[in-house]
């Protein structure tokens, strides 16, 4: 358990690729984890039940900022179950993001019980965010 957790960690801090991380984690019999991206995102295991996983969102601006948000599924689950909608409020810059059409897709990606990316923008003048279940 000690020498996954190592691997993880050498993952998030870029020490290693998330491919050389999945060859270590099978070296030792350990099963296959969903891979690790951009933005230190740890692996997770493909065996992990989908109502234990997170809905992720990270961004990195060009000015430096960085925000990391986690949130369980399970929780956004309840959330829309009682409320129906996601709690989201944006402010700032948002010119050409239509929230209600990324609301929309992140609920769609959790009734079809989607793993991976949502959303990634790379945009031109540095700017990252990243939006994916994990």
């Amino acid at each position: 358990m000690e020498e996954k957790l190592r691997i993880l960690k050498m993952v998030e801090e870029g020490t290693i690729s998330a491919e050389q991380a999945r060859e270590l984690l099978e070296a030792l019999g350990e099963p296959e984890t969903v891979q690790a991206s951009a933005w230190n995102a740890p692996a997770v295991p493909l065996d992990v039940p989908y109502e234990d996983r997170m809905l992720r969102i990270l961004v990195d601006s060009a000015d430096g900022d960085k925000v990391r948000v986690q949130f369980p599924i399970k929780a956004i689950k309840a959330i829309l179950k009682v409320t129906g909608k996601l709690p989201i409020q944006m402010s700032g810059d948002m010119e050409g993001v239509d929230i209600e059409a990324l609301t929309d897709a992140v609920v769609q990606c959790l009734e079809a019980e989607s793993v991976g990316d949502i959303v990634t923008v790379e945009s031109a003048d540095g700017d990252n965010v990243r939006i994916f279940i994990g």
